[in-house]
């Protein structure tokens, strides 16, 4: 699948596309992230990284 500019939350080839750049054991930390982020429509890929990093990095901290 090409990127295109903004990421489109309700289609299921994008979000498995982003979460399939994660690690297995991150997949469903990546997925529920992903669910908070519904609603953006102007999100591109590149944000949507940066976000999930921050996230994870977050949920490491945390544990």
């Amino acid at each position: 699948m090409k990127e295109h500019k903004f990421v489109n939350f309700s289609q299921e080839a994008d979000v498995h596309y982003i979460i399939n750049k994660y690690h297995k054991k991150e997949h469903e930390a990546v997925k529920e992230y992903l669910e908070t982020l519904k609603g953006e429509k102007s999100l591109t890929h590149e944000d949507v990284y940066k976000l999930i990093e921050k996230n994870l990095k977050l949920k490491k901290i945390a544990k």
